[in-house]
This record gives C-alpha cells, sequence and structure tokens, in this order.
C-alpha cells in the first residue's frame, strides 16, 4: 500500500523578529493508505495548526504537503 500523505518540515510562524510564535517549527508526517494516525500533544502544541494546514485551510510557512487523490468509491 502506498502513501496517501505526506507532509515534510512544515513550519508556521506568527509575527515579526523579535516577536515570532512557532506554531510549528520543522514538522514531518506520512501515513499510507488504511494506516489510523492519532495526533497527540499538549494544549498549544501545534496539533490544530497541523490539522488546519492538512486540510487545506491553512497554508505552512515553509514546508511541503503531498496528498494522493485517489479514486472515488461507489
Amino acid at each position: 500500500m502506498g502513501l496517501i500523505l505526506e507532509a515534510e518540515n512544515l513550519k508556521k510562524y506568527y509575527g515579526e523578529e523579535p516577536n515570532i510564535t512557532k506554531a510549528l517549527d520543522g514538522v514531518s508526517i506520512t501515513a499510507g493508505q488504511g494506516e489510523f494516525v492519532s495526533i497527540i500533544g499538549t494544549s498549544g502544541s501545534g496539533k490544530s495548526t497541523l490539522l488546519n494546514m492538512l486540510g487545506g485551510l491553512d497554508v505552512p510557512t515553509s514546508g511541503s504537503i503531498r496528498i494522493r487523490a485517489g479514486k472515488s468509491q461507489k
């Protein structure tokens, strides 16, 4: 089974120097077809930011996201 999601070195920064907030700083994740993935962490660790980027609701400051489109099932 192949990869359906690959995110590499995602960074999301808010603000400008010297007051930068690093919501994500170099996060990478992969998921293969049929896999279950859980994202856990403390409050403020960037879970929602990561999910918003993976879902296309937010754009990373840098890094890349690749999602393989599959065939629709009827």
